[in-house]
């Protein structure tokens, strides 16, 4: 492969793809890797979906890549080592599946699995070695390194699997993957001001706490029920018990970061409860019961909307800046002294 940085000169299609870059490792990333680590390499293996994966967003703006430069001023003694092995369109147990497949080969010091409310949707028991999952990564791996198109990803990457599965879910999910949401080109998306980014105010916890929407939402108890009973949570379960056993196993070192945004308020430039942090706290309940578990949920609330582009769904600019700023206080805090003084050499 050759080209310059978020660019692949060797691709077909390398005008639709300007502004990003898969290398040979199929990591968003300029940079290509040796698969041997130096005495002092920690390396955090980050998997998720479009969102985490950056899409719409310049690369230098993904969160995974901002944790990465507040890991090593932290601590610059360490060859920190993020790498963003994001799918779009994936859920948890198409992630899963990935760590078994990647996981030996990559050897990570540390997994951050990205959740966000649709991984949810669709979830299947995960066999690997099976045609289906060996197509899958085919066509997600043509779709990453060729195109920037998210509705042309999930059409080819759902397609498929309705052709080899002949799951009804599979093949209504197909035939309304052009409804999603369109996705800016980074070569366009990247002047915007909005990819920029820049000085925001932030709340403090007493202003947090006086917070108040009268024309949003109101609490619902009857949302969490709902979203138990839905005929595809077991399977989501599965997928996340699937993590924690791994993790149980000793094979990898595992934490979840939930990329959650509370809803902006309508009459306010400000993010709102409205009974949403219920649904925060479910995920974190169910992730953190053998693993560690964070979120960005909090972190927004202490910030202005208008200052946060995209922050509820792809997010870019200082909607990243937020997630990097929570996932590093946490693995810092809560998760790398730890694991860096036993690490050889960190």
């Amino acid at each position: 492969m050759s080209g310059k940085a978020g660019q692949d000169s060797s691709s077909p299609m390398r005008s639709a793809a300007s502004g990003w870059h898969i290398n040979s490792l199929e990591l968003r990333d300029p940079r290509e890797y040796a698969l041997e680590k130096l005495p002092n390499t920690f390396r955090i293996l980050v998997l998720g979906d479009s969102v985490t994966f950056g899409h719409g967003s310049l690369y230098a703006h993904t969160y995974p890549y901002l944790l990465e430069q507040r890991l090593k001023a932290w601590r610059p003694d360490v060859d920190w080592q993020v790498w963003n092995a994001a799918v779009p369109g994936y859920n948890t147990s198409q992630e899963l599946a990935q760590l078994v497949e990647v996981g030996d080969r990559f050897k990570p010091d540390l997994v951050v699995v990205g959740f966000f409310w649709n991984d949810l949707i669709g979830n299947q028991r995960v066999r690997p070695a099976s045609r289906l999952w060996s197509a899958a990564v085919y066509a997600s791996s043509f779709a990453r390194r060729f195109l920037y198109s998210f509705e042309f990803y999930k059409r080819v990457y759902l397609t498929a699997r309705w052709r080899l599965s002949g799951a009804k879910e599979d093949r209504l999910r197909a035939e309304h993957a052009e409804g999603d949401e369109a996705l800016l080109a980074v070569n366009d998306a990247g002047a915007l001001p909005q990819q920029k980014l820049t000085p925001f105010d932030r709340l403090t916890d007493d202003e947090v706490r006086h917070i108040t929407c009268v024309y949003g939402m109101k609490p619902n108890p009857a949302t969490i029920p709902a979203m138990q009973r839905d005929a595809g949570y077991p399977r989501w379960i599965e997928a996340v018990r699937g993590f924690q056993r791994l993790q149980r196993e000793g094979r990898y070192r595992i934490v979840f970061f939930v990329n959650d945004t509370p809803p902006v308020c309508p009459d306010g430039d400000v993010f709102y409860d409205g009974g949403s942090k219920a649904i925060d706290d479910l995920y974190l309940r169910v992730l953190g019961e053998e693993t560690p578990a964070a979120t960005s949920y909090d972190a927004f609330l202490h910030v202005r909307p208008s200052q946060m582009p995209n922050a509820t769904g792809h997010s870019i600019g200082n909607s990243n800046v937020v997630k990097a700023d929570a996932l590093f206080d946490f693995l810092r805090d809560r998760v790398l002294p730890h694991l860096t003084r036993a690490a050889s050499g960190v």
